[in-house]
């Protein structure tokens, strides 16, 4: 009797992981570390840097915070152009996610489009780990109207970066957009 209840439990259990197996969705996405990111490759812009921190990053550190934020940059100025939120999400921290998330109304297409050509990027605060980094940047911008006229604008901003996962990502920005410059 014993005997034929635990095979009754285990053939019910069994029945129940496949059933639960067909359920499961397969995705058929790449996980991000194996994705290509077409905004960032194809973003190209100068950046000088300058460390005033007490600890300082290797080359490969500066190597990675460069290639990073100029990815971080490229989908800012996506978002700018197009506010698709979903397409930079991999570059913002969740808490900044969320506070674009709150002004958020749906993708449109700006009759602007903006590059950012050179960054003067001041480290100000580099963290002993290597995982947060505060920066002063001073950027150049390039705006192309619809009538295709372009401005050139500079600003200021200061951004707070956090190492997570396997890139830098955005967790606050601060700006001070000055004249335009012709």
């Amino acid at each position: 009797m014993l005997r034929l209840l635990f095979i009754s439990l285990v053939a019910i259990v069994a029945v129940f992981l496949l059933l639960q197996g067909r359920l499961n969705k397969r995705s058929d996405e790449l996980p991000v570390f194996l994705r290509t990111d077409s905004i960032a490759d194809a973003h190209e812009t100068k950046i000088d840097i300058q460390v005033h921190s007490i600890y300082q990053p290797d080359s490969f550190q500066m190597a990675m915070l460069k290639k990073d934020y100029s990815g971080i940059w490229a989908h800012l100025n996506c978002l700018y152009h197009t506010n698709n939120i979903e397409a930079g999400k991999e570059y913002y921290t969740e808490d900044f996610f969320k506070q674009i998330n709150h002004h958020y109304s749906g993708n449109v297409q700006s009759v602007i489009t903006r590059t950012d050509v050179q960054h003067s990027l001041h480290i100000e605060n580099w963290a002993w780990d290597g995982l947060v980094c505060t920066v002063t940047d001073s950027i150049q911008f390039s705006c192309k109207y619809a009538d295709n006229t372009r401005r050139n604008t500079m600003a200021n901003v200061a951004v707070v970066l956090l190492y997570q996962g396997d890139h830098w990502r955005i967790d606050a920005i601060r700006h001070n957009y000055q004249a335009t410059i012709k």
